[in-house]
């Protein structure tokens, strides 16, 4: 019998499409997956099953996303849950993702013995200097360095982050990037791709810029829209949620040619990257966790062999600059954003990034490479827990 696996999940798992991803590739693999997620609001399912593993949601702990120092009090709430109802199945192996559920995983691991992953998603205490103050960040650094020692193996999504831990004496690393497998991608012919495009009211050769991913702080959206102002002739999609979603929304309010659409279900994305003529996705660069990024955005964008207008900042620049699959931008300005919308107006352009992305994603950035780098991780840990 295979062991079994509890994934520890901060958010409601609409799918969360990281977490996805890895635990249907344990699934296939034999393993008995759960993922215990926290529903904040109550919006979704509290129990539901797909993809061979099961899904149960914590929603007797109500709180809302961004909530800062307020989380304070939800958090340790929300583990005493997902700890409880582990122990009702004493998996194996706890697979912890992100820094606010790995606490929970460690007292799993003195109260059960099961082994412990942590699943290091993005630098945890530098992306949460966008929203806690300078004393809770320095604490959570501290946090993650104690708990850091007490893991039984860590993944990353991030090169640059893996680097830092490993430059602290941490061993037992290895990355897995948000890659995608390229199937759903390469699936989708023109016929598809035009009825998407006709149902969104755009023409066949409308020249499309698209946006789809998260609205947290990090990201800079409103440059983009602003350069939909500069350009009339072309539309700029957006799709996602989070705390930048009032600002977007008021900002697309008065530009015809830039457009908020919600949020897009997980098996929507790669119709609607592959839809676009070109991908947006630029980060802040002045916070301390730009580096560590790892955007399932430029994954998709290779996937469907679309070019990419970036910044050069972590993982993000250094692929778009190995594989030559989109333009990066040294500033995030309007102008600039325009300059390189301009310079992949003509076919060709876009034709030789996009092909040079796609061909990367099969032969190094594809989740089928990175699958088999998850499934060794597991054979490991399990071969020492057994």
């Amino acid at each position: 019998m295979m062991a079994s696996v509890v994934m520890l999940l901060s958010n409601s798992f609409r799918p969360d499409p990281r977490v996805a991803r890895e635990a249907t590739a344990l699934a296939q693999a034999g393993y008995e997956a759960t993922i215990i997620a926290w529903d904040r609001r109550g919006e979704l399912s509290q129990c539901e099953t797909r993809d061979g593993y099961r899904i149960t949601r914590v929603q007797t702990v109500r709180s809302v996303y961004g909530g800062g120092m307020r989380q304070i009090l939800n958090l340790p709430r929300f583990w005493r849950e997902a700890i409880r109802r582990t122990m009702s199945i004493r998996p194996d192996i706890v697979h912890c993702h992100d820094l606010d559920t790995l606490p929970a995983g460690w007292w799993l691991k003195r109260l059960i013995g099961a082994k412990l992953i942590y699943d290091a998603h993005e630098d945890y205490p530098a992306m949460m200097s966008l929203y806690l103050p300078a004393l809770a960040v320095r604490g959570l650094a501290v946090l993650e360095r104690y708990l850091l020692k007490r893991v039984d193996y860590i993944i990353t999504a991030s090169t640059f982050f893996a680097d830092k831990l490993r430059r602290q004496g941490i061993r037992d690393i290895v990355t897995i990037g948000n890659y995608r497998s390229l199937a759903p991608f390469d699936a989708l012919g023109d016929d598809a791709l035009t009825a998407a495009r006709k149902g969104l009211g755009l023409n066949f050769d409308d020249l499309v810029v698209v946006y789809i991913g998260g609205f947290s702080r990090n990201r800079m959206l409103i440059p983009l829209i602003e350069t939909a102002r500069m350009m009339p002739d072309v539309q700029f999609l957006l799709w996602g949620g989070g705390h930048q979603k009032a600002a977007v929304e008021e900002a697309v309010k008065n530009v015809p040619n830039a457009h908020y659409l919600g949020w897009l279900p997980s098996e929507k994305v790669p119709l609607y990257t592959k839809m676009a003529d070109i991908i947006y996705y630029c980060l802040l660069p002045d916070y301390p966790g730009a580096i560590y990024n790892a955007p399932n955005t430029l994954s998709n964008a290779m996937a469907a062999g679309r070019p990419v207008i970036a910044n050069d900042v972590g993982d993000l620049g250094r692929i778009v600059r190995e594989t030559g699959c989109g333009v990066l931008l040294q500033e995030v300005t309007p102008e600039e954003i325009r300059k390189a919308i301009e310079y992949l107006r003509g076919p060709e352009v876009r034709r030789q990034l996009g092909e040079a992305g796609h061909r990367a994603a099969e032969e190094k950035y594809s989740w089928d490479i990175a699958r088999r780098v998850l499934i060794d991780v597991y054979k490991q840990v399990v071969n020492v827990h057994s």
